[in-house]
C-alpha cells in the first residue's frame, strides 16, 4: 500500500510540471522595441530569449563603437594640447633667450661707461683743461665760420670802412681784443644781428653799446659819438649810433669785440674773419677814406689776417 502512495505522488509532480512551468512562461515580462533595429526600445512584443540576447549585443556594439570613436577624439585633442604645450614651451624659450640677450648687453654698456668714467678720472687736472680748451676752441671756429656765412649778420659800421687784423696786437693798455674798424666820423653804426642793446659809458672807450644775441653770442663796441636809441630790443641793421673818436681814441673808429655763445662775455673770439666777410664796401688800411675815384689802388694791399681765432 504505502509503495501505491509513492507512485502516485511521483506521478502527480510529473504531471503539474509542465503545466506550472508554461503558466510561468505566459506570466513572464515582454520586451517592447521601438525604433530602428539599433535602438533595444518598446515597439513591438518579442517572447523569446534569443531575440533578447540578440539586441542586447547590437546595443552593447553602439556603446562599444561610440567608446572608440570618443577616444579617438580624446587622442586627437591630447594631441593637439601637447603641440600647444610644445609651442608655449618654445615661445618662452625664445623670450628668455632674448631677455639674456638684452641683459648682457645692458651689462656691456654700462661697463663700458664704467670704464670710460674711470678714465676720465684718471686724467690730469691739466689733461682736463686742454682738451676742455681744444673743445672751446674748435665750438669758436665753428661759430665764426657760421656768422661769416650767414644772411642775416649785418656790418656794424655804414659807409666806407677799413681795417686789418689786430688781434693779439700788444697796445699801451695792454693785448688787443678786437678789430678797429675806421670809418667817416659820424657815420651811423648797425646792430649786427638781433638782440638787446645796453648803452652806457666806458673809462677807456667812452660811449659804448654791448649787444646780447638769443643764442648768448655777445658784441662789444665803443668809442661812439652819440647813441641811436634808448637801450631795448634790435633787430640786425637799426640804427644803434654814430661812429667817434670817444673815450681815449686817437681817430674815428669803432672798437669792435665778439664772445661767442652760449657762455657770452669772457669767451672772446677774433670777429676779423665776420667783418672781413661782411662789410663789403672796405678799401685797404693805407688807403686814405677820403680818397678819389680815380686813384691808384693797386699800390695798396688788403690784409686778410693771420687766422689767429683766441
Amino acid at each position: 500500500m504505502p509503495r501505491i502512495f509513492c507512485v502516485l505522488i511521483v506521478f502527480a509532480v510529473l504531471v503539474v510540471l509542465p503545466a506550472s512551468h508554461s503558466t510561468a512562461q505566459e506570466n513572464r515580462p515582454t520586451v517592447l522595441e521601438m525604433g530602428g533595429n539599433d535602438s533595444p526600445f518598446l515597439l513591438e512584443r518579442e517572447l523569446t530569449l534569443p531575440f533578447f540576447t540578440n539586441k542586447a549585443s547590437v546595443v552593447v556594439s553602439i556603446i562599444e563603437n561610440r567608446i572608440k570613436k570618443t577616444s579617438t577624439a580624446l587622442t586627437d585633442l591630447m594631441t593637439t594640447l601637447e603641440s600647444i604645450r610644445l609651442r608655449q614651451e618654445m615661445i618662452e624659450q625664445s623670450l628668455g633667450n632674448v631677455a639674456e640677450i638684452l641683459v648682457e648687453r645692458i651689462e656691456e654698456a654700462e661697463k663700458i661707461m664704467t670704464d670710460r668714467a674711470e678714465k676720465l678720472e684718471n686724467i690730469e687736472e691739466t689733461d682736463k683743461e686742454y682738451l676742455q680748451e681744444n673743445k672751446r676752441k674748435s665750438e669758436n671756429i665753428e661759430t665764426i665760420m657760421k656768422l661769416a656765412n650767414s644772411k642775416d649778420w649785418v656790418c656794424p659800421v655804414s659807409n666806407t670802412v677799413k681795417f686789418y687784423d689786430s688781434w693779439n696786437e700788444q697796445r699801451p693798455r695792454g693785448i688787443h681784443r678786437g678789430v678797429d674798424i675806421v670809418g667817416f666820423h659820424g657815420a651811423d653804426l648797425y646792430a649786427p644781428v638781433d638782440g638787446e642793446v645796453i648803452f652806457f659809458w666806458d673809462t677807456v672807450g667812452g660811449r659804448s653799446f654791448r649787444l646780447t644775441a638769443e643764442n648768448g653770442d655777445y658784441y662789444f663796441g665803443t668809442h661812439l659819438h652819440r647813441f641811436g636809441k634808448e637801450s631795448g630790443k634790435v633787430s640786425a641793421g637799426d640804427v644803434i649810433g654814430q661812429l667817434g673818436a670817444d673815450g681815449n681814441a686817437t681817430g674815428p673808429h669803432l672798437h669792435f669785440e665778439f664772445h661767442a655763445g652760449p657762455s657770452g662775455r669772457g669767451n672772446e673770439v677774433n670777429p676779423y674773419q665776420i667783418v672781413n666777410r661782411k662789410c663789403k664796401n672796405r678799401i685797404p688800411i693805407e688807403m686814405p677814406l677820403n680818397h678819389t675815384d680815380g686813384e691808384e689802388t693797386e699800390k695798396y694791399l688788403f690784409s686778410y689776417g693771420n687766422f689767429e681765432w683766441n
